[in-house]
């Protein structure tokens, strides 16, 4: 049994960058694979924009932990029933989006752990979390998950930005991502990333983070703007996702098609 191994905890702990593959479309594990094999340090499985539901989530988690690839997911709220329902099926850690203030972010962390951490319920061996066989004893599996759970926020909202100190100095935050989108319309530029305005912003991020330990990231699709922002402090990137890599490849590979039928003198 493969679950909350630390793996992507310690990942975090040195400081690496941390390059995630995100699943928004695909039902399939093939895209697990895909992402395992083309060389993607962790997984991250959205639930807040997507009709991926519980069971194929699950089934994608399962093969994630078979291969020892961390793997989170985005939930789509903050709730007991969301959070809870979603941590039994056995991720490295969650990413919870729209975070608005440093009492969230308390009940959050109280909502994630076990007790006497906090207030989680326990399924025993109903469910991928609690499989008994692999654990010593119950209290293992509390103190282990406990311990390994890497817990991630979204700063994208301007109530976030207007207080990063309070919200990232919560004890047991381990990442917070920039929502692009949502940030720069709560700024009031929306899909304005490049002006002076956002780029400072997002440097009070990673100004913020490191303050508080917190592993500053970002999300994108531009290998460019990636670098830019990794040469800053950025360490976790969400890097593309399945349906935006399947309509890029599908756009580039039916170009080169048309050219080389083209040089060959075909004519549609």
């Amino acid at each position: 049994m493969r679950v909350h191994t630390g793996k992507l905890k310690q990942m975090i702990e040195a400081q690496q960058v941390i390059v995630f593959g995100c699943i928004q479309d695909c039902r399939s594990g093939a895209v697990v694979e895909a992402y395992y094999e083309t060389g993607y340090d962790a997984l991250l499985i959205d639930r807040e924009h997507t009709a991926l539901n519980t069971e194929t989530i699950a089934e994608q988690l399962r093969l994630a932990r078979a291969l020892d690839f961390p793997c989170t997911v985005r939930v789509a709220e903050d709730c007991y029933h969301e959070l809870n329902r979603t941590l039994d099926q056995a991720p490295d850690g969650i990413f919870v989006p729209r975070i608005r203030s440093c009492e969230q972010v308390e009940r959050l962390v109280e909502t994630v752990r076990y007790p006497p951490e906090g207030i989680r319920g326990l399924a025993g061996s109903t469910c991928p979390a609690g499989k008994y066989m692999g654990w010593g004893s119950v209290r293992e599996q509390i103190e282990t998950i406990n311990r390994n759970l890497v817990v991630g926020i979204q700063i994208e909202t301007a109530e976030a930005l207007a207080d990063l100190d309070g919200i990232l100095s919560v004890p047991g935050i381990d990442i917070a991502v920039i929502g692009n989108d949502d940030l720069s319309m709560g700024m009031g530029i929306p899909g304005q990333l490049g002006a002076p305005e956002y780029h400072a912003a997002v440097e009070r991020v990673i100004e913020a983070c490191e303050r508080h330990g917190v592993l500053p990231g970002i999300a994108g699709g531009d290998p460019a703007t990636i670098c830019h922002w990794a040469q800053r402090g950025m360490r976790a990137i969400w890097f593309a996702s399945d349906i935006c890599l399947l309509w890029s490849a599908a756009q580039k590979q039916i170009a080169r098609l048309r050219d080389a039928l083209a040089e060959i003198g075909w004519r549609p």
